[in-house]
């Protein structure tokens, strides 16, 4: 009877390890089957996801009239990537261009178009970090335009994604002659 007992409880012992996986085990092997199989998921967007348009025209009490046109620059962006849950996400930030037209009384002055580049140009010093930056703003320093000889207009450009800002002033005169320059701010 002992032996009976025994050779059924050997027979139920080797019939029920047939090699199966546990449940946790055979989830994990199809997860990563699926990873495989499915290979990199990638998400991209574009901000601004469409072309975008600013104008203004500015008409200051000195004699001075400003205009500034800002749109999206469609073949320029910055490139930040990151991955999340096995995600690339890519995210393209669209610089903006600012086209500025400068009159005194009623006299073009100056005329030009001001990009990271333009920026670089005039500011060879900012070459290192510009490049990962965008445009995020483009104004006239009323305060500092009142006198009768020039025009103030300030840039913000910015790292997207962070709080990493850069201010730049450019001074025109009444001849059209332009200094640009960075704006260091007292933290």
């Amino acid at each position: 009877m002992k032996t009976l007992f025994l050779l059924t409880l050997i027979s139920v012992a080797f019939v029920s390890c047939d090699g199966r996986k546990s449940k946790s085990v055979a989830l994990k092997e199809s997860i990563e089957k699926l990873k495989d199989s499915a290979g990199t998921l990638e998400t991209i967007k574009y901000f601004p996801e469409e072309y975008a348009e600013n104008v203004r025209d500015s008409i200051l009490s000195n004699g001075f009239r400003v205009k500034i046109k800002t749109y999206t620059d469609l073949n320029n962006s910055y490139l930040h990537e990151f991955e999340i849950d096995s995600v690339l996400n890519k995210h393209y930030y669209r610089n903006y261009i600012a086209e500025i037209e400068v009159l005194k009384n009623h006299r073009q002055i100056l005329k030009l178009k001001v990009d990271n580049s333009f920026i670089v140009n005039n500011d060879p010093s900012s070459d290192k970090y510009l490049e990962d930056l965008t445009m995020h703003g483009v104004w006239i320093d009323q305060s500092k335009s009142n006198d009768h000889k020039n025009v103030v207009i300030d840039f913000l450009f910015c790292k997207p994604e962070t709080d990493v800002c850069f201010y730049f002033e450019m001074t025109i005169d009444q001849e059209g002659h332009y200094q640009l320059k960075e704006i260091k701010e007292n933290v």
